[in-house]
């Protein structure tokens, strides 16, 4: 940015502050909140600030349709891809993406789903990135030893949980949550070895040690 360039300057903003700026409204206020005089004084800059990026309102939207699909997907691929092909350890991965790492905002999610009721292409983004993650749970329970129907209704059963929870917005201290977790573990992945662990802080530090110490470690 040169000295001329200051934070007022229409140049001065890239893509990403109008995403950001989307983002923040679509989860706080709606699709119907989004605004592009609302946009433009949500960044301290002129409507004709927005046309140097896009050439029209919906161009936005679009991007703020792919930033979710990548923001909030993600973060689960990288944590289970990483965790090897162990599938326990995969699960585990998910599960402290859900309730440790704080890259996910379920309130993201929720603002999509509310605003594909009005949108065919955000419905269309929508059960297309709902698939991927569903498809990704069943991998991931096939990887425990699952065989075909049994691994995909365990990831429906996993992904339908965790949305319902979002989306009822329950409300729960993470010691809480912590503590129920040994309890869902076993209905989804009929695995009792959370169960010893007698602490929240236990089944946080048990998360964020990939639960195990080895690939043939006691997982039952």
């Amino acid at each position: 940015m040169t000295q001329q360039e200051d934070a007022s300057s229409p140049r001065a903003l890239s893509r990403d502050d109008w995403i950001a700026a989307a983002r923040k409204m679509l989860i706080e206020k709606g699709i119907s909140g989004i605004r592009l005089r609302s946009l433009s004084e949500s960044l301290n800059a002129t409507t004709g600030a927005f046309y140097w990026q896009y050439r029209k309102l919906e161009d936005l939207l679009e991007d703020v349709r792919q930033d979710w699909a990548r923001a909030n997907s993600d973060p689960f691929t990288h944590a289970i891809e990483a965790a090897g092909p162990d599938g326990m350890r995969q699960y585990l991965a998910y599960v402290r993406v859900l309730v440790l790492d704080g890259t996910v905002d379920p309130r993201y999610d929720n603002a999509i789903r509310d605003w594909a009721h009005s949108s065919p292409r955000t419905a269309e983004i929508l059960r297309e990135i709902e698939i991927k993650r569903i498809d990704q749970l069943t991998s991931v329970f096939q990887a425990m030893g699952f065989q075909d129907k049994a691994a995909i209704i365990r990831a429906r059963v996993t992904y339908f949980h965790q949305t319902g929870y979002n989306a009822m917005q329950i409300k729960e201290t993470q010691e809480e949550r912590l503590r129920n977790l040994p309890y869902y573990a076993e209905v989804l992945t009929d695995s009792t070895v959370m169960h010893r662990l007698p602490t929240p802080d236990d089944v946080r530090n048990f998360l964020l040690s990939g639960g195990f110490p080895d690939p043939d470690g006691e997982k039952s």
